[in-house]
């Protein structure tokens, strides 16, 4: 008599009890890839519940409903941005919105002259977004030399005091860290509570710090490959924005004016690094692959 194979453990379909997801159904609810989505189980952002008597893990469909829900309408409002507000490299037409958005704080700032001076040396040092035209925000991320970082890390330097000779080119197959910070417009409406304000300031910092992530990866596409962000801040809203972004604080070094923080490209686990790192492993799959196909067939 023929012995019953058993069947394999791996092709055994899991079913969610009454009221739960599978994870892979969850993900798929979501729109999220399997690494993405067991990030945010991981870091607690996605719940998972283990039902009584089951030992596997599951997912309440009422809440990863909602957040689907709450993901749909934060796309959609994304959406009825995209005609008028865009994510890119500064021009140097932007100077001056750049120079108005951190005047909009009363903040000391490099003069437009400055800043189309540096341009000139790279122009990849500024990356903004603008509405209708008009630039709300900007990320600065400078390959400063050696010399320049370290003073502008313990505040000797600020960067109207930055000369074009501070400021690295790049070049193909060259590894950079930057020096980064970022500043959103402060409208004139914020100091009297308008609705809408707020919403409209977190769709554009969404945007440019999206935008800024994609840019980094089109650097490395030109083998221009960056590890390491390097930032100061002495306001807390700056210091939690670091903390959102996966920066991590660096130890004072004496005399220094604004606490130091850093994020690591290459090791971070915070999800902007890894969306980095997901993002550049596609492309350099996909330029494998276009390789691969390009190549003449192998004649005998």
């Amino acid at each position: 008599m023929q012995q019953q194979k058993k069947p394999r453990g791996g092709n055994v379909k899991k079913f969610a009890p009454a009221g739960y997801y599978t994870a892979k159904e969850a993900a798929n609810r979501l729109g999220l890839n399997r690494n993405t989505f067991y990030y945010y189980v991981k870091t607690g952002k996605i719940r998972r519940d283990v039902p009584p008597g089951r030992s596997e893990g599951f997912y309440k469909k009422r809440e990863i409903d909602e957040l689907a829900t709450e993901i749909e309408l934060y796309l959609h409002a994304q959406a009825s941005e995209e005609e008028t507000s865009e994510a890119r490299v500064a021009r140097p037409e932007d100077a001056q919105g750049i120079y108005d958005v951190l005047a909009s704080y009363g903040w000391q700032t490099a003069s437009v002259a400055q800043r189309l001076n540096w341009y000139k040396v790279n122009p990849y040092i500024d990356f903004v977004v603008t509405d209708h035209g008009k630039v709300m925000g900007y990320i600065t991320a400078v390959p400063y030399t050696e010399a320049a970082m370290a003073d502008m890390m313990a505040g000797r330097r600020r960067a109207w005091h930055i000369r074009p000779d501070d400021i690295r080119p790049y070049r193909p197959g060259g590894v950079y860290d930057l020096y980064v910070g970022i500043a959103i417009h402060k409208e004139e409406e914020e100091d009297v509570q308008v609705p809408g304000i707020n919403e409209r300031r977190s769709r554009w910092a969404f945007r440019l710090i999206a935008g800024f992530f994609s840019f980094l990866v089109d650097l490395a596409e030109q083998q221009i490959i960056i590890l390491h962000l390097y930032a100061v801040s002495a306001e807390k809203p700056g210091q939690r924005t670091a903390k959102l972004l996966g920066f991590e604080p660096l130890p004072a070094e004496e005399g220094d004016l604004f606490p130091r923080f850093i994020l690591d490209l290459e090791t971070s686990e915070s999800h902007f690094a890894r969306a980095y790192r997901e993002l550049l492993a596609q492309k350099q799959a996909t330029r494998k692959e276009q390789a691969r196909e390009s190549e003449p067939p192998f004649n005998l």
